[in-house]
């Protein structure tokens, strides 16, 4: 697969990182690789550091105490200390918000590039404590999830990143935090699963015909046409032989748009979809796109094909099941 060219100032404009995923950097958090299964948050994974505005309340303590200390005032005293106790009481229920969460991956459906992939994750909450204002966030979205899970409920998040190349993606680390109740202090813990999704090629726009049929995928003579039983009339598509244009219907119908033909049994016909056959000014990119239409295409108007890539050969064959086949070879190989 070739790789795309990532711009020269791609690295300068990317945002900086925040201090805590900074901190927790050298704390380990998060550092590990793709993980297999569950995971449930706890003292190990989770992390727990004042915010910004944790950080002004704390500092407006502190100059409290030294105030009450230098002038001695007791109800200084009393209002310093009871917003302390506020605040330990806070971060014991920032943390409670997120320990005891049960991470679970699920599915990803395949895309095509350009295409935002949709990962689904399960947040399971075992417990009978509500959790409020859970965020979750990875490289890649443009805004983090914000989700509440009720008690002994189960909660579904999709993270959404956009496919930029075709081939298999990968989920990268996840992020899930929360500054619940008062945002004083924020929860984080890291989460990487080992999902990926299969991003299939970008068909080319706009479309090119499809190939000339070979033959009809009969059950008994091959060299027919399969254009005995006349099933239907439909609008003309692009790759449609003008042997099916249905001149008699437009006469009646005294309509300037070109009808076409559809047979008894739904099937145009036999496609070969060679990759040598291709013009050759083709780069291996133009190529993966144009077959990759193709295939959509066949599929679509019920033809059966065959697709000859480099080292690979997939017989001639139709369908849902032949389709994704020919897709992920076309979105794996290797060019």
């Amino acid at each position: 697969m070739t790789a795309i060219p990532t711009p020269s100032g791609a690295d300068t404009a990317r945002p900086r990182e925040p201090w805590v995923d900074r901190i927790a950097a050298r704390l380990g958090g998060g550092a590990r690789g793709p993980r297999t299964g569950d995971l449930k948050l706890a003292q190990r994974n989770v992390y727990i550091l004042p915010s910004r505005p944790g950080m002004l309340y704390a500092t407006v303590l502190a100059a409290m105490l030294v105030a009450s200390i230098n002038y001695t005032l007791a109800l200084g005293f009393m209002l310093t200390f009871l917003l302390g106790a506020v605040g330990v009481v806070a971060m014991f229920h920032t943390f409670r918000n997120l320990a005891g969460l049960v991470l679970r991956p699920g599915r990803a459906e395949p895309v095509f590039a350009g295409q935002p992939a949709e990962f689904s994750v399960l947040l399971i909450n075992p417990a009978r404590l509500e959790r409020y204002a859970i965020r979750v966030h990875a490289p890649g979205m443009a805004q983090p999830e914000v989700v509440d899970v009720a008690a002994n409920s189960e909660q579904l998040v999709h993270v959404a990143i956009p496919a930029l190349r075709r081939g298999w993606m990968t989920l990268p680390r996840v992020k899930l935090w929360t500054q619940f109740p008062l945002g004083l202090l924020q929860a984080w813990a890291y989460w990487h699963p080992a999902m990926r999704v299969l991003v299939y090629p970008t068909p080319e726009t706009p479309a090119a015909p499809l190939p000339e049929l070979t033959s009809i995928a009969g059950e008994g003579q091959g060299s027919g046409r399969g254009e005995d039983d006349v099933a239907a009339v439909r609008p003309y598509r692009a790759g449609d032989s003008p042997r099916r244009i249905a001149w008699r219907a437009m006469a009646r119908t005294a309509s300037d748009e070109l009808l076409s033909k559809e047979f008894e049994g739904g099937e145009r016909g036999e496609l070969w979809l060679d990759w040598n056959l291709l013009p050759s000014y083709m780069d291996a990119e133009a190529r993966v796109s144009r077959l990759t239409r193709w295939v959509l295409d066949a599929e679509a108007s019920g033809a059966r094909w065959a697709l000859k890539l480099p080292g690979q050969f997939h017989e001639l064959d139709g369908g849902a099941m032949h389709r994704a086949r020919c897709l992920e070879a076309l979105a794996t190989i290797a060019c």
